[in-house]
């Protein structure tokens, strides 16, 4: 695959995330605003608070995906050392 191709699919791959987190955050909107209708005129107060709280989880994600991996390298090291002893 070309540089050109990846970076289309890429693009493409973004697109069609963004499509999604736009369709989830009206679905998101629209439950909220049945249990709280006099909230309807904040729409940019719940959008923030719904992107603090994705953001939030690709955080502990990419934390604990981090954390796997230190452990993965350090397993490795050990059963290397321990193959060289």
């Amino acid at each position: 695959m070309s540089a050109i191709d990846k970076i289309k699919e890429g693009e493409k791959m973004v697109e069609e995330k963004t499509e999604e987190l736009i369709y989830e955050f009206h679905a998101h909107y629209q439950e909220y605003i049945e249990l709280r209708p006099e909230d309807k005129d904040r729409k940019d107060e719940i959008f923030q608070a719904w992107v603090i709280q994705k953001i939030a989880g690709i955080q502990i994600s990419i934390l604990e995906l981090a954390n796997k991996f230190t452990w993965v390298c350090n397993s490795l090291q050990s059963i290397e050392c321990n193959m060289l002893n």
